[in-house]
C-alpha cells in the first residue's frame, strides 16, 4: 500500500498536450494567429504582385508614351526637311541660295542640314561655309533605307544622329538630312521627368544609348547588354530582366518607336520594385490580428485607386497617339499624375508644333510663290529689254544713214523749199534718236556716267525742275531725311526717272492734288527678291491720284505698256525707271489701289564714298578741234552696215577727208598690217567676224599705239581697260564727227575715265 493510499489523497496524473486551459488558449491563439499569418502572407503577396504589376503597367505606358514622343521628335524634323524640300532653289539646283535658306530655318544652332547624292557623298552642309571643302561622313549605312540613322560619332567626337527625306534636284534623286546632336534628346526627359527609381533610355536600332536619365554624358554611344538588345530587336515591345550598364539588376520595359527602329527602355531597380511590397507585407504582419479585414478592404481600395487611373492613363496615351488633345487631370497617385501630366504636356506641345509647322509651311509657300513671281517678272522684263535693245540698235544704224544722208542732202541742196523739208526730216530724226535712247535704257544697254551723288543735294537741285513738270495746279512737296547719304549712279538717269514718275503722277491726278517726293535711309538685314542685304537710299514719289488696279500693277513695268490714249505716251517711262534702278544695283517697289493714290519707291544702294562739293566744277569734255571745213587726212571707216558706210564715207569725203571703208574689224586689221597709211580709224563696235571694234582698238593700241581710234555704236557701253579711246554714240552729227576726227589727227585726244567716254557734243537732234 502506497503513501497516498495511506494518507487518503488522490495521486497526480501526467499532463497531456493541450490539455490545459492555458495550452488550449495558446492553441486557440495559435490557431487564430495562423489564419491571420497565412492571410497576412497571402495579402502581402497579393499586394506585392499588385504593386509589381501596377509598376510594370505604368512603366509600359510610360515607355509607349516616350516612344510616341521620340516618334514625334523625328516627325517634326522630317516635316522641317519636307518643307525645305519644296524650295524652288533646291529643285532647280541653286544650292548657294538653298544653303542660305536652309541655314536660316534650323531648329537648333548645333543642327546641320546636309544634302547627299545617291552614293552618299555630301553635296551641301550648312555647318560648313559655302564653297568650303565638305566632310565625307555619312550617318546612314550603305544601302540603308531607314529615314532615321543610327547614332555615330562626328569628326569632333560628338554623338549625332540624322533624319532624312528623299528630294529631287534637277531630276536627280538625292536625300536631304537634318543632322542633330544626341544631347538634344535629353530634353525629352527634362520635359517629362520619370518617377524616382525609374531610369529612361532612348536607343537606336543597334542598341546604342542616345539619351539616358542617369549618367548620360558617359553612357551615350555605349551599347546595352546583349540579352536586352536581342530581346528588343526580336520584339516591338516587352519586358526583360537583366543588368544595366552600371551592373545593377533591373526590370526593364521597352517599346519600339512606330515610325523607325529606335526604341525607349524604362528600367526599374529590382530592389526599389520590391521595397514597397515588403513594407506592406511587414505592416500586414504587425497589424494582421486587429486589422486583417481592414487591410483587405484598404488593399482593395488601393488596388482600385491605382488600376482606375492606369486605365484612364491608357485611354489618354491612345488619344495622344491619335492626335486628340489630352486634358490635364489628377488621380491622386503621384507617379501616375506625373505620367499623365507628361502626356498632357506632350499633347499640348504636339498641337502647338502642328500649328507652328502649318504657319511655317504657309509662310514658306508664300515666300516661294513671291520669289517665283519676282523671277518670272524679271525674266519677262529681261526678254522684252533685249528685244527693245536689239530693235534700237538696228534702228540707230538706219537713223545714222538717214541723218547723214539728210545732212549731205542739205549741203548739196540750193532750194529753200527743200531746206524746209530737210529741217522737218532732221527734227523727226532727232525725235527718233531720243526714242532709241529710251529703248536702249530699257534694254539695259545704255551706258551712263556714274558719279557719287549727295541725294539730299541732288533732290534739292531737281526740285524746281520737278515742280515745273508737275504744274501750278499741283502741290509738289519735298521731304528728305537728314544725313541720307550718297549713292553712285548716273545723275541724268535719276533725273529722267524722277521726271517720268512726276509726269505720271500729274496725269493720274488730272486736276488739283499733291505729289510728295521723299528721301529716306533704309537697311535690310536679309536678302529680299531683287535686293541684297545692306544699307539703301529710298526715293519715293507718292500722289493722291486715282490709283491702279491689281491687274495694272502686274504690268506697269513692261515696255510699251501704257494706259494713256494713243499718241499720249510710249509706255517707256516706268520701264526706264525699273531699268535704271536695277542697273544701279537696286530695285523698284510700287504700291497702289483704286482711289488711294500711288507710291513708287526707288531703292538705290548706299555708298560710303563722299560726293564732290556742290561748287566743284564737273568734268566736261574738251572742245572739239577747229572747223572741219579744212579737214584733211585718211580715215579708215570700219562699218558692217553698207548703207551707213556708203553715206558716211560720202559725207566725210565732202568735208575733205580721204575715206577707206572696211566691212569688218578683221578686214581692217589686215588692211593696216599691209602697211596702208591711215591717219585715224572710225569703227563700229558690234560687227560680224572674230573681232569687235573694241578688240580692234585694243589690238591697235599694241601694234600702232600712235594711231588714234574713235568708236561709234548704237550700243553705248562701258569697257574697262581702254581709257584713251573716244566713244561716240549713234546717230552722230557728221560735222561733229568730222571735228572729232580732226582733233584725233591733230593729236589732241580727249581724256577718259575708267571706261569709254560718251562725249557730250552736237547730236543729230540738236
Amino acid at each position: 500500500m502506497d503513501d497516498s493510499a495511506v494518507n487518503g489523497l488522490p495521486q497526480e496524473q501526467p499532463h497531456r498536450p493541450f490539455s490545459t486551459i492555458s495550452a488550449k488558449l495558446k492553441g486557440l491563439v495559435a490557431l487564430m494567429a495562423l489564419p491571420c499569418v497565412l492571410l497576412s502572407v497571402f495579402s502581402g503577396y497579393a499586394v506585392f504582385r499588385a504593386e509589381k504589376d501596377a509598376a510594370v503597367h505604368a512603366a509600359t505606358q510610360t515607355s509607349q508614351a516616350l516612344a510616341a514622343v521620340v516618334e514625334r521628335e523625328m516627325a517634326v524634323r522630317a516635316a522641317l526637311l519636307t518643307g525645305l524640300a519644296a524650295s524652288p532653289t533646291l529643285r532647280t539646283g541653286e544650292l548657294g541660295a538653298f544653303w542660305r535658306e536652309a541655314k536660316d530655318v534650323k531648329r537648333d544652332p548645333s543642327d546641320a542640314i546636309v544634302l547627299f547624292d545617291a552614293s552618299g557623298r555630301q553635296i551641301m552642309n550648312t555647318a560648313v561655309a559655302w564653297g568650303a571643302t565638305l566632310p565625307q561622313q555619312n550617318p546612314f549605312r550603305t544601302n540603308e533605307t531607314s529615314a532615321v540613322s543610327d547614332l555615330h560619332r562626328s569628326a569632333t567626337g560628338n554623338a549625332i544622329f540624322a533624319v532624312r527625306v528623299p528630294v529631287d534636284v534637277r531630276g536627280e534623286a538625292m536625300s536631304l538630312a537634318l543632322v542633330s546632336s544626341a544631347s538634344q534628346l535629353q530634353a525629352l526627359f527634362k520635359e517629362q521627368p520619370l518617377p524616382a527609381g525609374w531610369m529612361g533610355t532612348v536607343l537606336d536600332s543597334q542598341g546604342q544609348v542616345a539619351a539616358r536619365t542617369q549618367d548620360s554624358e558617359r553612357r551615350v554611344g555605349q551599347r546595352i547588354s546583349e540579352p536586352t538588345r536581342r530581346a528588343i530587336m526580336a520584339n516591338g515591345r516587352g519586358v526583360v530582366e537583366a543588368n544595366n550598364l552600371d551592373g545593377r539588376p533591373v526590370f526593364g520595359v521597352f517599346t519600339k518607336s512606330p515610325g523607325n527602329d529606335w526604341s525607349v527602355l524604362v528600367s526599374l531597380y529590382r530592389s526599389r520594385l520590391a521595397q514597397g511590397a515588403w513594407a506592406a507585407f511587414a505592416s500586414t504582419l504587425v497589424l494582421s490580428f486587429t486589422f486583417a479585414l481592414f487591410l483587405l478592404w484598404v488593399a482593395r481600395r488601393i488596388t482600385q485607386s491605382v488600376l482606375t487611373p492606369l486605365r484612364q492613363l491608357t485611354v489618354h496615351a491612345r488619344e495622344l497617339g491619335e492626335g486628340i488633345t489630352v486634358a490635364p487631370s489628377s488621380s491622386g497617385v503621384p507617379e501616375i499624375d506625373t505620367v499623365q501630366a507628361a502626356l498632357a504636356k506632350a499633347s499640348k506641345e504636339r498641337q502647338e508644333a502642328d500649328q507652328r509647322m502649318k504657319r511655317e509651311v504657309d509662310a514658306a509657300v508664300s515666300s516661294s510663290r513671291a520669289a517665283q513671281e519676282a523671277v518670272l517678272r524679271s525674266q519677262k522684263l529681261e526678254a522684252l529689254g533685249r528685244l527693245t535693245g536689239g530693235i534700237a540698235h538696228d534702228f540707230n544704224n538706219l537713223l545714222q544713214t538717214m541723218t547723214t544722208g539728210l545732212q549731205l542732202a542739205r549741203r548739196l541742196s540750193h532750194d529753200k523749199r527743200a531746206d524746209a523739208a530737210l529741217d522737218a526730216c532732221q527734227r523727226a530724226s532727232a525725235r527718233a534718236a531720243q526714242l532709241t535712247r529710251q529703248l536702249l535704257s530699257v534694254g539695259r544697254r545704255q551706258a551712263g556716267h556714274e558719279v557719287v551723288l549727295n541725294v539730299a543735294q541732288e533732290l534739292a537741285d531737281l526740285a524746281p525742275l520737278l515742280r515745273g513738270a508737275a504744274g501750278s495746279a499741283i502741290d509738289l512737296q519735298l521731304q528728305v531725311q537728314e544725313g541720307i547719304g550718297c549713292v553712285r549712279i548716273d545723275p541724268v538717269h535719276l533725273e529722267m526717272a524722277l521726271l517720268n514718275l512726276v509726269l505720271n503722277s500729274r496725269d493720274a491726278i488730272a486736276g488739283r492734288g499733291t505729289i510728295c517726293v521723299k528721301g529716306r535711309m533704309q537697311g535690310l538685314d536679309i536678302d529680299r527678291p531683287g535686293l541684297r542685304a545692306g544699307p539703301y537710299v529710298v526715293i519715293s514719289v507718292k500722289d493722291d491720284g486715282q490709283g491702279m488696279s491689281p491687274e495694272l500693277l502686274s504690268r506697269v513695268f513692261e515696255p510699251f505698256f501704257t494706259t494713256k490714249p494713243v499718241g499720249k505716251g510710249t509706255g517707256l517711262g516706268l520701264a526706264q525707271v525699273y531699268s535704271f534702278a536695277t542697273q544701279a544695283g537696286g530695285s523698284v517697289m510700287l504700291e497702289s489701289a483704286p482711289g488711294q493714290g500711288t507710291q513708287v519707291d526707288i531703292w538705290l544702294p548706299q555708298t560710303a564714298e563722299v560726293a564732290a562739293p556742290p561748287d566743284a566744277p564737273r568734268a566736261s569734255p574738251p572742245e572739239p578741234a577747229p572747223s572741219a571745213q579744212s579737214a584733211s587726212g585718211v580715215v579708215l571707216l570700219v562699218e558692217d552696215d553698207s548703207l551707213v558706210s556708203e553715206v558716211t564715207a560720202s559725207a566725210l569725203s565732202q568735208r575733205g577727208f580721204t575715206v577707206v571703208t572696211m566691212p569688218t574689224a578683221d578686214a581692217a586689221l589686215e588692211h593696216l598690217q599691209g602697211g596702208s597709211a591711215v591717219d585715224v580709224v572710225l569703227s563700229d563696235i558690234v560687227m560680224p567676224g572674230t573681232r569687235s571694234g573694241v578688240d580692234l582698238a585694243r589690238t591697235l593700241a599694241v601694234l600702232r599705239p600712235t594711231l588714234p581710234v574713235i568708236l561709234a555704236s548704237g550700243h553705248p557701253m562701258r569697257v574697262e581697260g581702254a581709257p584713251d579711246i573716244v566713244f561716240v554714240p549713234k546717230p552722230y552729227d557728221v560735222d561733229y564727227i568730222a571735228k572729232r576726227l580732226m582733233a584725233a589727227i591733230s593729236g589732241r585726244r580727249p581724256g577718259a575715265d575708267s571706261g569709254f567716254n560718251e562725249l557730250d557734243g552736237p547730236r543729230a537732234e540738236d
